[in-house]
């Protein structure tokens, strides 16, 4: 997916990493995308450890496009029907991530085995 003005992208992180298993994250960091540029946009509240009070959240901040980690069919299935853009599999730090994001290259980040 190309990176674009209408971008608003979540990140499941642990710390300044993505997180290994996206119900594990600890937060979701929001950024914009404008200019081929990533802007800091906000840390989602986690309402619980409920893959679905989370899935709910991110569908109600308008995120498009969520990256992470290893996730369950059903969230990503949720998240799919809800419109965003599930990028799976991904390992390594937010920088890296966004900047993958950001040049088309989330191919070199992936997980070994996925």
């Amino acid at each position: 997916m190309k990176a674009d003005s209408a971008n608003l992208i979540c990140l499941a992180c642990y710390q300044d990493r993505l997180a290994s298993v996206c119900e594990n994250a600890d937060g979701y960091k929001l950024f914009e995308i404008r200019d081929k540029k990533f802007y800091p946009a906000g840390l989602l509240s986690l309402p619980s450890k409920d893959p679905m009070d989370r899935t709910s959240a991110i569908l109600a901040c308008g995120v498009t496009v969520f990256l992470c980690g290893a996730i369950c069919n059903q969230t990503r299935e949720r998240l799919e029907e809800g419109g965003v853009t599930v990028l799976p599999w991904l390992t390594g730090s937010q920088d890296k991530i966004l900047n993958g994001f950001l040049n088309n290259s989330l191919d070199e980040l992936v997980m070994p085995g996925a």
